[in-house]
């Protein structure tokens, strides 16, 4: 049995990927930490899109990291450096 990496990023990342989505629709104090899994999802279903040459597919991935990082910025880093 040989390791496959394109296999574990996609499987990896619709796992992290369904988790952040659960994480951020239960709104509990932690959900915000939801943008963090979905980061990882995004990173990881990239790699696998650009392993696949699955261009408009990495696009979207792009799009979702970009979109993840602002709501980590908004959600997780301004609250704790004390801005709104």
């Amino acid at each position: 049995m040989t390791f496959d990496l394109t296999r574990f990023l996609e499987k990896a990342g619709t796992v992290a990927g369904i988790s952040g989505a659960v994480l951020l629709s239960l709104n509990v104090t932690y959900s915000p930490y939801g943008y963090v899994l979905f980061l990882v999802s995004s990173a990881m279903l990239a790699g696998h899109a650009g392993r696949i040459k699955a261009r408009w597919l990495l696009t979207l991935q792009a799009c979702f990291l970009l979109t993840n990082m602002n709501g980590i910025y908004h959600w997780l880093l301004l609250p704790a450096l004390g801005g709104q």
